[in-house]
């Protein structure tokens, strides 16, 4: 087999190392922000699969990305550093053991400028809430799966008629000014939305943290 860092040093430098690989921010969420797979997603979703990060080989970076040859995988992978996707750690990481919903509520200070945020599964159930009162959780849990129903029926026309294919809605002020954000998440056949209060704070490490507990509870279901 290949060694990643004897195919291209430069390129693979990340890789190509002894490190432990896991998403970024950024990746965990590009991972879930959309339900189409692609191979940069197999490849991210297969890094939060475990309990915690891993040094791949050759053979599993194939096996991650769903390419047939070295060479494809390797550019997959590649791809994905380039784009800031996945970073790599010296030690193991991983999510904190234990049910989903504290380490959520843990993650939810971390993502809003005023510690405001709720995580809700695809029926309206809350699973999870920071700094709203029980009515506005209920609110806006409710509120997070028609949004995200909307979203699905719509989100290909949506990304077409902006140029982009990003997936957050909003409730805005008169100003125009988001109050709170809704960002759709997709993981196996399950989907869940994000609500945030104040300035999202997505490029966070809890971001990762919430994902990959939520991949690894429901990502082969």
């Amino acid at each position: 087999m290949t060694d990643l860092g004897q195919l291209a040093p430069a390129a693979f430098e990340l890789a190509g190392t002894s490190l432990y690989l896991q998403p970024t921010p950024a990746g965990a969420y590009y991972a879930v922000g959309n339900p189409d797979l692609n191979p940069e997603r197999r490849l991210l979703l297969a890094m939060m699969s475990g309990a915690s990060s891993r040094r791949p080989t050759i053979a599993e970076l194939c096996q991650w990305t769903g390419q047939r040859t070295e060479q494809e995988a390797l550019s997959v992978t590649y791809r994905a550093q380039e784009r800031g996707w996945i970073e790599g750690f010296r030690q193991q990481q991983g999510p904190a053991p234990g049910p989903l919903e504290p380490i959520a509520a843990r993650a939810l200070l971390s993502l809003s400028s005023t510690g405001h945020g709720l995580l809700a599964d695809a029926q309206g159930f809350c699973i999870a809430s920071q700094g709203f009162d029980a009515t506005a959780s209920d609110f806006l849990a409710a509120v997070s799966a028609d949004i995200a129903s909307m979203h699905e029926r719509h989100a290909r026309y949506l990304a077409d008629a902006s140029g982009t294919a990003t997936g957050a809605w909003a409730l805005v002020d008169m100003a125009g000014n988001s109050r709170v954000g809704f960002w759709p998440l997709f993981v196996g056949d399950h989907r869940f939305v994000l609500a945030l209060g104040g300035l999202p704070a997505l490029n966070h490490p809890a971001l990762v943290e919430m994902v990959w507990s939520l991949v690894a509870r429901y990502g082969g279901k």
